[in-house]
């Protein structure tokens, strides 16, 4: 009854150590590949150049195994460029949207309402100049309206725009805009709003205030009492003036005429809650406003060349706008053949291209036929590229090697050896490490079945292997040889 199960767990055995063979790779770096030494035996020669080129073949192939194609992936930059419909100067005030331009990719609209910005070009004030063979764009030709929920500006997170109008100039304030709600610090942390800082002492026994060290932007000290249901406002002003301020509810209004007066920094700091949890620790719950000024403008000021600014507080818009007068700051702005007027702000990439009218064969410029919108845009694609990976020996002595090279088996490497045990001494090795009998076995299958391809464990790693390639002449070894290239 227990031979069946015997004769099963064997198969299973044997199947599992086919598989495992068949697993492993063989290829110069990690393999030894074993050459016979003996060349004359009872007077007769033995054709061991024969079975030095059919493992010198062999070598050479282990070299190729070594030779891998893998994908890589890489991002490839291709600049594109997209053009509007060609725009006709019939002296009006062009809008520009995706109508025009499919693929412009931007919140151009006809109205400045809600995240929609217009651009427009006032086609009366672009004309051609004969002398200079160019379009000449004069003041205000061009102009990008925004309002408060669009900017220019590279202003991280949410922003608010803030206007005014002092001394009869019109200002913008634009201000980085944090807030969170049900924030959780424990007792002896501290929390930081720009240069603001506020460290938790302590908290009282009924659990309705704690006492707060808060560090000012000019790095002085105060401690201060916070009560739970209070709003304390904290601000920077644009003349570096701090305070302090305490009240029972959000102060709105106030915290409106801050932000209308330019202020640096603001932070209102409302405590919720105070609790102890487990393990006595003591924990302050709050929500909080904080706004920071990241720029300002004011009417006329530059925002980059000769485009410059026009606040409108009362309609809540403000206007960036080509400005030319003639001065050395803002000279007459020419655009000739291949030039443009590159729109300043940078991520857009956007310019408006004149096309121009020649005399025949395209010759002498002699007028504007129109105009168009020009953006240039980077796409990145994702593309898998075939690179050759090698894996090879760099060091061929070690690689090839003659049987007297071989006293024992390697722990890190595959062995494999080519000719029988007429010519090749490492059987002896082979009788040593897997003993007689097994061996024995070996050379009767090579002088009955003319030649072996056998794929041994090595003792000493199961990782590798010891192959033994071996016929009864060298024409046989050539064969095990080829047979045991086929099968790799």
């Amino acid at each position: 009854m227990k031979k069946p199960a015997t004769f099963v767990a064997v198969f299973m055995l044997s199947l599992l150590i086919a598989s495992t063979v068949g697993a492993v790779t063989f290829n110069s770096a990690n393999t030894v590949i074993v050459l016979p030494t003996t060349k004359i035996v009872n007077g007769m020669p033995l054709h061991i150049g024969e079975d030095a080129i059919a493992g010198s073949r062999l070598g050479a192939f282990l070299v190729l195994k070594g030779i891998t194609i893998r994908p890589q992936y890489k991002i490839a930059e291709v600049p594109v460029e997209y053009h509007s419909v060609l725009i006709e100067d019939n002296n009006q005030t062009y809008v520009l949207t995706s109508r025009d331009m499919p693929d412009l990719g931007l919140p151009f609209g006809v109205e400045p309402i809600g995240k929609t910005i217009v651009f427009r070009v006032n086609f009366s004030k672009v004309w051609y100049n004969s002398t200079k063979h160019a379009a000449e764009f004069l003041d205000r030709s061009v102009e990008i309206v925004f309002n408060e929920n669009t900017t220019p500006l590279n202003v991280k997170g949410d922003y608010k725009v803030v206007y005014d109008t002092v001394n009869g100039t019109d200002y913008m304030y634009f201000y980085s805009f944090l807030s969170g709600s049900g924030n959780m610090s424990s007792l002896y942390e501290s929390v930081t709003f720009g240069d603001w800082k506020i460290y938790f002492w302590s908290i009282n026994i009924n659990q309705s205030s704690a006492l707060v060290d808060i560090t000012y932007p000019s790095g002085e000290h105060k401690l201060k009492p916070m009560q739970k249901g209070k709003y304390y406002l904290m601000y920077l002003d644009a003349e570096g003036n701090e305070d302090y301020e305490e009240y029972d509810s959000y102060p709105s209004t106030r915290v409106s005429e801050l932000l209308k007066d330019g202020v640096e920094q603001l932070l209102v700091f409302a405590p919720v809650d105070f609790f102890v949890g487990v393990n006595e620790v003591r924990s302050i719950i709050y929500n909080y406003w904080f706004y920071d000024k990241v720029r300002e403008y004011h009417d006329g000021e530059v925002y980059e060349g000769q485009w410059v600014w026009d606040i409108d507080p009362q309609n809540n818009i403000y206007t960036l706008y080509l400005h030319t007068n003639a001065s050395a700051s803002f000279k007459p702005v020419f655009v000739g053949p291949g030039s443009s007027l590159e729109i300043p702000i940078k991520e857009w990439h956007l310019s408006i291209v004149p096309v121009f009218n020649r005399t025949e064969n395209g010759g002498v410029v002699v007028g504007v036929l129109g105009y168009r919108f020009v953006r240039k845009r980077i796409l990145k694609e994702k593309i898998k590229v075939s690179v050759p990976s090698l894996v090879a020996t760099t060091d061929v002595y070690s690689f090839i090697i003659n049987d007297t090279a071989l006293t024992q088996l390697p722990k890190d490497k595959n062995v494999i050896i080519v000719g029988g045990w007429v010519s090749n001494k490492a059987w002896k090795l082979l009788e040593q490490v897997y003993g007689k009998d097994r061996i024995s076995e070996l050379k009767e299958r090579v002088m009955r079945n003319g030649y072996v391809v056998e794929k041994l464990p090595n003792p000493y790693n199961p990782n590798y292997r010891v192959v033994i390639l071996a016929g009864k002449t060298h024409r046989e070894t050539a064969e095990a040889v080829r047979e045991f290239i086929k099968g790799i």
